[in-house]
């Protein structure tokens, strides 16, 4: 019985240093996520813009390759109102003439089931974007692959990122990482509101995608 209970007891501490452990480890993994998220926020902060800071800016008489406007959720009606707002504001940064066309970048990969960029060329071309202005990158499945894609198959060095508010910062240090000169613009909001989901998913992709744009694996 004595043996039991001196195995049982040291089960139990064995479980409980695990726990501690795992506790220790996950606490480092959000501090250092939450040092990543401030300084890729902070560092950017000055290369991001709201749509009307950006039309009244210098940054929008220079001259830039593309504007890139990166997907996310298509509905069977057409665009999500998040994607549609994005459209929108890349359409306008684009009627200020600051770029050579509008790339838009998502998943694609098999349009017959799901067609983002068909999707979101569609849309611009309804807000008076010509359809000869408009390139798709089909293979954007993610914001670290759209910025690889869009220098190593786009040949683009300067742009404009126009994407919602929570996502523009990685985006803009992504695009840096891989060469590309570039601005952000914070896509309007028409008045959808954005979920918890979405910040806590962002708040983990930062940390991804600093490790990502170190080690540059391929797509």
């Amino acid at each position: 019985m004595k043996m039991r209970k001196k195995t049982d007891s040291k089960i139990k501490n064995v479980i409980k240093k695990t726990v501690l452990v795992f506790l220790m480890l996950g606490i480092i993994g959000v501090l250092f996520l939450g040092i990543i998220n401030i300084c890729m926020i902070n560092n950017n902060k000055s290369d991001v813009f709201s749509l009307e800071a950006f039309e009244q800016s210098e940054v929008s008489s220079d001259h830039y390759d593309a504007v890139i406007v990166l997907g996310c959720a298509v509905w069977d009606s057409g665009p999500s109102p998040m994607l549609a707002d994005r459209l929108r504001t890349a359409a306008s940064v684009f009627k200020t003439g600051c770029a050579d066309y509008i790339l838009v970048t998502g998943d694609s990969l098999d349009p017959e089931k799901y067609d983002e960029t068909g999707a979101m060329a569609a849309f611009l071309i309804d807000e008076g974007i010509n359809e000869s202005d408009i390139v798709c990158d089909p293979l954007g499945l993610s914001t670290y692959e759209s910025m690889m894609r869009a220098v190593k198959e786009f040949n683009i060095s300067s742009a404009v990122v126009v994407t919602t508010g929570f996502h523009v910062s990685r985006s803009v240090y992504d695009s840096h990482m891989f060469g590309i000169e570039s601005v952000g613009v914070e896509a309007i909001n028409s008045g959808y509101v954005i979920q918890p989901y979405n910040y806590c998913r962002e708040f983990i992709a930062r940390g991804k995608d600093f490790i990502f744009t170190i080690i540059k694996p391929g797509y």
